[in-house]
């Protein structure tokens, strides 16, 4: 990722894997306003995000490296203060207000957005949101932490939603994993 320092920045980067028509659609979402308007929403002071949209194969890389699970997936979200156990690992000074990285898997937000009869753009700005409120450290461990994080994501998706005089996304409830 790209930008990682600059303070209360929301960078988005599109991986060259990504076709014309996907990077376009992605670029419609407004994804810097969403996350910038979310964080303000929250209460937070303004915060550097990273945010790249790309393909299965590459979600499915993360995912293995650092989750150690072998398949692709919707969203990953890295926090930029999270170490392992044990790491002396501090973010660099200056950068405290650096959240972290949140990677979008493309095609599966467009696989999504078909089986629930909404739009890309909508998909990609409810799997931000997701990452963004994990790199804030809120799971859906769950069933009590999966319902506040999706009232949390319906609240920040149907502010974002007025700002921009649209009708709010869908957003479905949130299930702990395994079922």
């Amino acid at each position: 990722m790209v930008d990682a320092g600059r303070e209360g920045s929301v960078h988005v980067e599109f991986s060259s894997g990504l076709s014309r028509e996907h990077r376009e659609l992605a670029a419609g979402a407004a994804l810097p306003e969403l996350l910038e308007g979310a964080l303000r929403d929250l209460g937070r002071v303004p915060a550097g995000v990273n945010c790249r949209l790309t393909t299965p194969s590459e979600l499915r890389g993360l995912n293995r490296r650092f989750a150690g699970i072998d398949s692709s997936t919707d969203v990953l979200a890295f926090p930029a203060a999270e170490a392992s156990p044990g790491a002396d690992f501090r973010l660099p000074p200056g950068e405290d207000r650096f959240l972290g990285d949140v990677v979008i898997s493309v095609a599966t937000a467009s696989h999504q957005a078909a089986a629930a009869q909404t739009g890309l753009g909508d998909e990609l700005r409810l799997l931000a949101v997701h990452g963004l409120l994990h790199l804030l450290g809120q799971d859906h461990a769950d069933r009590g932490d999966a319902a506040e994080m999706t009232a949390t994501t319906r609240r920040l998706l149907s502010r974002a939603a007025a700002r921009r005089r649209m009708p709010p996304p869908p957003v479905p409830e949130l299930q702990p994993p395994g079922e």
